[in-house]
């Protein structure tokens, strides 16, 4: 079986992918899958990229640092107020879907 795993410049919008992360503290990471909503690359390298999980969570992961942030945003308020944004943890691994 072909290796799956992607590096962040190999991302594209609208592709589908699993990732892994690691929490930053203790505890137990997850595994998100979703579609890429968008990703900046202001020069060449992908510098930052956004996952729909679901009609109410997207994952931002900021992949400039050596570990790369990964935050959740729960979009289940009501649109008056802004979205609940968390930091839980560090990139692992992405994977094509």
């Amino acid at each position: 079986m072909a290796d799956r795993t992607l590096e962040p410049n190999e991302i594209a919008e609208g592709m589908v992918v699993t990732f892994d992360w690691s929490p930053e503290k203790s505890g137990s990471g997850g595994t998100v899958e979703g579609k890429i909503t968008r990703v900046w690359r202001p020069e060449n390298d992908v510098q930052e990229f956004t996952v729909e999980e679901d009609d109410e969570t997207v994952w931002n992961v900021y992949t400039e640092y050596r570990r790369p942030p990964v935050e959740r945003i729960d979009l289940s308020g009501d649109g008056d107020t802004e979205p609940d944004a968390e930091t839980v943890g560090r990139l692992d691994e992405i994977v094509r879907s």
